[in-house]
């Protein structure tokens, strides 16, 4: 049986943090191809997936460190955004999709922040982390003394932080908290430092628009910001063949000078 092609069409809509391009994560050195759902009519393989982006939200500021007189800085910045089926459709109920939070860090508190994170999903949505739909975290470091250009570091990979698979409670929503310990649970940031996290989802009911996928962000004792993107999804619930190879990209890797690694 061949499914409807025709699915609510969000607006040409993408707002980021600047120097956004197209980059794949299976050209990033890690081999990492994303498992995705594919609709039974489509008859390409290989698919980018581009994202459909809400607003930038400034989270806290601090002062510059050891600066005089002081300097007053925006401390955390980040959007959501979730994945589409090409070339601009929503996805469905019941098919796997992705939402990833990106967030930079522009001020440069002299301690550096421990950036707690949840995600807060609306009803009808859930998280769909599996083998073959896992989560990925990545972060894009500056240059420094012993190396000057800035690297993409596969998070999911290092022995300090680890990428999550299981999201228990947290204050509001689950947990999005790095599994090996990070910076004290959180998610170690400092100065030109970007972070971003791509989880699976799935919705057992049609979103029209009127609800947002949100992340709290907890950047210091006191501070949290709630960086946020409405979503749609359809109600084209037929059946569907799962399938390898489509891909996803990381918004990082847009930011020049362009990271070692992407």
């Amino acid at each position: 049986m061949r499914l409807p092609t025709s699915r609510t069409q969000p607006s040409a809509r993408r707002r980021c943090l600047p120097h956004r391009a197209s980059k794949t994560l299976s050209t990033l050195g890690f081999g990492l191809v994303v498992a995705s759902i594919a609709r039974a009519d489509t008859p390409d393989f290989n698919v980018v997936l581009p994202w459909y982006n809400g607003a930038i939200s400034n989270i806290g500021t601090n002062l510059a460190c050891l600066s005089n007189p002081p300097i007053v800085e925006i401390r955390v910045q980040g959007y959501v955004g979730w994945s589409l089926v090409p070339p601009n459709l929503t996805p469905a109920v019941g098919e796997v999709f992705y939402t990833h939070l990106v967030l930079g860090h522009p001020g440069n508190p002299c301690a550096g922040s421990a950036v707690g994170i949840e995600l807060i999903l609306p009803a009808g949505i859930g998280i769909a982390a599996s083998a073959a739909d896992p989560a990925f975290c990545f972060a894009r470091t500056p240059p420094n003394r012993q190396r000057p250009f800035p690297l993409l570091i596969n998070l999911g990979t290092d022995v300090a932080y680890g990428c999550p698979q299981v999201f228990p409670q947290g204050v509001e929503g689950v947990r999005v908290s790095p599994p090996q310990g990070g910076a004290g649970g959180g998610w170690g940031m400092a100065a030109g430092f970007y972070l971003e996290l791509l989880i699976p989802l799935r919705a057992t009911t049609a979103q029209p628009g009127n609800t947002s996928i949100r992340f709290r962000i907890n950047p210091d004792i006191g501070v949290v910001g709630y960086p946020s993107v409405p979503v749609l999804v359809n109600n084209d619930v037929l059946f569907r063949t799962p399938f390898e190879d489509n891909q996803l990209t990381l918004d990082i890797c847009t930011v020049t000078p362009t990271a070692s690694g992407c």
